[in-house]
């Protein structure tokens, strides 16, 4: 009986853990979308358009590199550094928030899933 109460007692304490570091997205309500809307067309439209070319290279592209790693998204967001530095300046933004950068990489994320969402950048 004791031996059983530890084994559960380390599976919780494991199970904890591992449950500390999930990594989850927030979901995409309508607050979100206007807020990172928002953010995305007073930070990111000057340069990023959502399909083609302009001064930097399109949204879409760069959103569908981070599909099967959105983690990865948000840390960029979170310490930007130019990908291609010889072919386009690099960005100046300040790093974003935790907080805003996964904000950012949920919508961005779920307009690469919704093409025809009205709130999809030009």
């Amino acid at each position: 009986m004791r031996g059983s109460r530890a084994v559960v007692a380390v599976l919780l304490l494991v199970c904890a853990l591992f449950a500390a570091d999930v990594f989850v997205l927030p979901a995409v309500t309508p607050e979100l979308k206007a807020k990172a809307s928002e953010y995305y067309n007073n930070e990111c439209k000057g340069c990023h358009r959502w399909a083609r070319k302009f001064a930097a290279p399109p949204m879409k592209d760069n959103v569908a590199q981070y599909v099967e790693n959105p983690e990865a998204l948000v840390q960029y967001l979170m310490k930007p550094e130019p990908k291609h530095p010889d072919q386009w300046d690099p960005m100046e933004i300040s790093p974003m928030s935790e907080a805003d950068a996964k904000m950012m990489a949920s919508w961005l994320l779920y307009i690469l899933e919704h093409p025809d969402d009205p709130g999809r950048p030009k």
